[in-house]
This record gives structure tokens, sequence and C-alpha cells, in this order.
């Protein structure tokens, strides 16, 4: 695995990043990008700089690897550095492929199989012989091509342009340049020269120092990039919960519309059937008043077409009577409430249906959930195996309570913590009231629902404690110690009131007399009540009331 990405890494450096095939005369550019010189060609100028007062034009092109803008030198791409590192990796991938067969650099005829590494020769086989023959060259490193080691250098040594005769090994520290030793004397006469050999391990030295540098903004550079690249991610992550939570909220909502739809859909066939109810009943009343009243009419028309004086005389009183009972209903007023049309508000709240609030009333005349209320001591704090309940009073939207004629409330009991359901038994009163009871069996939290018409009422699901323990009252329920105790002046109560004349315990309207009936125990006022207990520093006389 680890030689398979050796592989792909060394054919990655003798690929340009351009045109993606073998290097061709690969230049560097300022940005340390390296292209073939025919791709560096297909760049299109990017701008044009002048220079200096003769208005020498300097043309920049675009990186075609890091879209970066970089400067050409003054003679074009013709003087951008060789890079000689890639051409080494061109030719070993050539040789490693048997695409390429180099020429022997002594004999020039020979075809190259070996490299000298101290000479930086490329030999033939012959000329091999001769060179380990030779005592100066004997012990010199000769490997085969296809053995070197990577970033071997297969170049020949590179040669003055001027001079091409001449290698270039001198090196002036006045003007930056490598040249030719026949350049020393002609262009670089008293400048400072080295050789390039000696030069190149102070520079050596320097670019390792600045790459020494260059590592902690490395190592900086890369966590800043795992951060964004863990950002990236935790952004992804977070927008997909995002997108879940939004697909959830809307299919919930979208499900919780669709129930209100069938719920508007029923209170509206529950206030057609109402209404058609009441219609009927007004039909019949105004037909039997019609009935009446034209019975009444005929029976004076023919008295008074045919009856005799005597008879008329008679029936007058009657006949008056019955007129002025039937004329007395206002046939005008015809329930015209009753009979008008349906009104559908959709602005109106219509309390929460799946958690979401939800807008949108029919207008009617039967029971509104909203105006509905419960009360009673089940709603309240209760004991486990005790039988609690509360009563459900149901109202119009006016207000006003009314007998339920549809279907019976829906009420369901949840332990918080274990999740149990308890069993709620709901009696129909029939005056617009419902007993609801139901038995605890064991502390904690209940979440108790009453929906009406599929939908909560006010303040619904509630909230009830089931206390774990409850202390049953140890004394008795009465109004005062003076009538519990027959007038005994030591009897004393939990309320803590007294009376004047020795008395030592409450009576009625007295200093510290509740005002009502409580335990005399522990003073409570409540008849169905948990004990608070009485402190263990009461006199005994105090408990003599407790068997009272």
């Amino acid at each position: 695995m680890a030689h398979t990405s050796a592989l792909e890494d060394m054919m990655s450096r003798s690929l340009c990043p351009q045109c993606h095939d073998m290097f061709s005369d690969p230049r560097v550019l300022p940005c340390l990008h390296t292209l073939c010189m025919s791709c560096l060609k297909s760049l299109e100028p990017f701008s044009t700089l002048e220079r200096g007062q003769k208005l020498a034009t300097q043309q920049s092109v675009l990186c075609p690897v890091c879209d970066s803008e970089v400067s050409l030198p003054p003679g074009g791409i013709r003087e951008l550095l060789p890079d000689l590192l890639a051409q080494t990796e061109v030719l070993l991938e050539q040789l490693r492929s048997g695409g390429d067969n180099m020429p022997c650099d002594l004999c020039g005829d020979g075809k190259g199989e070996r490299r000298c590494q101290d000479c930086r020769l490329t030999v033939c086989e012959f000329c091999c012989l001769a060179h380990r023959r030779q005592k100066r060259t004997a012990g010199h490193s000769l490997l085969p091509l296809r053995d070197l080691p990577p970033g071997s250098s297969l170049s020949p040594a590179p040669v003055c342009t001027l001079h091409p005769l001449e290698e270039l090994c001198l090196f002036c520290e006045s003007c930056g340049l490598p040249f030719c030793r026949d350049c020393a004397l002609v262009k670089h006469l008293g400048h400072e020269i080295r050789p390039v050999m000696e030069v190149a391990g102070g520079h050596r030295a320097q670019l390792q120092g600045v790459l020494t540098k260059s590592e902690p903004k490395l190592e900086d550079l890369g966590a800043a990039l795992h951060t964004v690249q863990e950002a990236g991610e935790d952004l992804k992550r977070s927008a997909d919960l995002l997108r879940k939570e939004v697909e959830a909220f809307t299919e919930g909502y979208i499900r919780a519309i669709q129930e209100h739809k069938v719920r508007l859909l029923k209170d509206i066939e529950e206030e057609v059937h109402r209404k058609d109810q009441a219609l009927s009943l007004q039909r019949a009343r105004i037909n039997q008043q019609l009935t009446d009243l034209r019975t009444a009419t005929a029976f004076i028309g023919g008295l008074l077409d045919r009856g005799p004086d005597l008879h008329i005389v008679r029936a007058k009183a009657l006949v008056i009577s019955r007129l002025k009972e039937l004329n007395q209903g206002d046939q005008s007023q015809m329930g015209q409430a009753e009979a008008g049309r349906i009104v559908f508000n959709p602005r109106e709240e219509a309390g929460l249906c799946r958690g979401y609030q939800i807008y949108g009333m029919v207008q009617s005349g039967g029971v509104d959930p909203e105006r509905c209320q419960v009360r009673g001591q089940g709603l309240q704090s209760v004991h486990p195996g005790k039988l609690c309940s509360f009563t459900l009073t149901c109202n119009a939207k006016s207000g006003d309570q009314l007998e339920h004629k549809g279907a019976p409330p829906r009420v369901i009991i949840l332990h918080k913590e274990s999740g149990r359901s308890l069993q709620a038994a709901i009696q129909d009163n029939q005056d617009g009231t419902y007993h609801i009871s139901y038995t605890p069996t064991e502390p904690g939290q209940l979440s108790i629902s009453v929906c009406i018409k599929g939908r909560h009422i006010r303040g619904s699901p509630f909230t009830v404690t089931v206390r774990g323990t409850s202390r049953r009252h140890c004394g008795i329920y009465h109004c005062c110690t003076f009538c519990s105790s027959g007038g005994q002046k030591d009897a004393r109560c939990g309320c803590g009131g007294t009376m004047p004349g020795s008395f030592q315990g409450c009576g009625h309207g007295h200093k510290g007399h509740p005002g009502q009936s409580h335990w005399s125990c522990c003073g409570s006022t409540a008849e169905i009540s948990d004990c608070a207990g009485v402190k263990d520093s009461a006199p005994h006389n105090l408990l003599r009331t407790f068997a009272l």
C-alpha cells in the first residue's frame, strides 16, 4: 500500500498540473508552481505593468493552479527558472517505463546504462568498465539508471548561454547570478566570486532555516484547516439535525392542521344538525299555531254566518278568550339567531392541537372547550389508594352553562414517571356537568388531559401531585374546645385560641379562634386534609382534646 502511494507521488511530480502529461521543458513560476513551456505559452497575459522612465513593459499571468497573479521576467516565459527536479523526475519515469534511451555522456554513441554519482555522468557499459579501470574514478559509485533513488539528478550540468561549452560553476555575490569562467573575465571582473558548490552550502543552510521557521506556520495552518473542516462537519451535522427537526415540525404541524380540519368539518355538521333540530321544532310550533288559528277563524266565520243570536251570545266569551290566547305569541320572532348562517372566524385561537397553536373557529351555540371549567380536590393534592374526583362544567361560547348532548368528554390520566395510565370513571349528571373520578396507585406527578370535541379544555393537561404518605388526624374536627369538652377549662386546641375566665382552650369569637370548624390536633380548617402534626413540646392536657 505504501509502495503504491510512493509510485503515485512520483508520478504526480512528473506530470504537468495543467495538461496532465509528462513535463516538457518545465519552468517554475514565481508562485513556485511548475508548468510545461507549451502550457505557459497558452496563458493569456493578465495585465501589463509599466516600469521605469523608458516605460519598459512587464507582463503578468494568472497561475492556473493557485489562481494567483504572477509577474513574468522582462524577457517573458523564456527567462523563467527551469525546473531541473521536474526534468529529472520525467527522465526517471521514462527509464522505469522503458520509454526512453539516454546516450552516454562520455562516448556519445553508447546507450546510457549507469549513472556515476560522483561525476554526475551517464555512461554506457563500455565506458563504465573504463571508468572503473582508472585509478582516479575506480572508487566512484555507479548505479543502474533504473535503480536510482528518488531525487537523483539525471540532467547534464547547466552550461552558460553565452559560452555553451562552459559549465556554470561560479557565483557572483555582487550580482547574485551563476556564471562560467569566461564570463568571470568579462562581466564580473572585480566582483566577489565564489564557487557554486561552496555558495550552495550556505544557501542550503539559509533555505533550511527558512523552512524551519515555516514549519510552525504549517502546523498552525494545518490545525486551523482541521478546525475549519471540523466546523464544516459540525455545520453539516447541525444542518442535518435542523432539517430533520424542521421536517418533524412541519409534518406535525400538517397533521395538526389536518386533524383541526376534521374537527372544523365535524363542528359544522354538529352545528347544522343542532340548528336543523331547532328549525324543525320551530316549524312544528308555527304549524300548530297556524292550524289552531285557522280552526278558530273558521269557527268564528261559521258562527257569524249561520249562528243564531243566542249561540253567538253564549260563545262570544269563549271565542274572544281563545283568539286572545292564540294572538299572544309573536310570530315575527322566528328564532332568527338559530336559523342564521354559520360563521367561520379564521383568526380566532382554537387552542392547542398536538402541541401546536391552531387558529380558526366555527361560531356555534354548542359546547366551547375554551369556556369549559373544572373544579374539585381531584385536580389538587391527592394520595395513593384514595378515590379522587373533580367536576367538569360544559359552557357555551357565551360562558353560560348548557346541557351537553354530544359525545362525552375524553379523559386521559398518565403517570409522568412510569408512563402508566389510570382508568377514569365519567358520570353524566344530565345538567351540563360531568363527575370524573380516579384512584392514584403510586406517588409522583399525574398528567390529566380533558378533551371535548377532540380539543383540550382551557388549562388541559393538568398536573396533579400524588403525595407519598398522608398523616391522619389524631384529634377531632370541632367548632371549639368549650363545646367539644363540655366546658372544661384545661382543654386546649391545636389552633392556639383562648377564652377569658381561665379557659385554656378556644371558643366562638374569642382570641385565636379561626372562625370556623377545625381539627383539634393541628388547627387545620380543612376537614379533608393531612394532619400537620403536634409539636413535641405540646402540654399533656392538649392531647386530652384528641379523644373528645
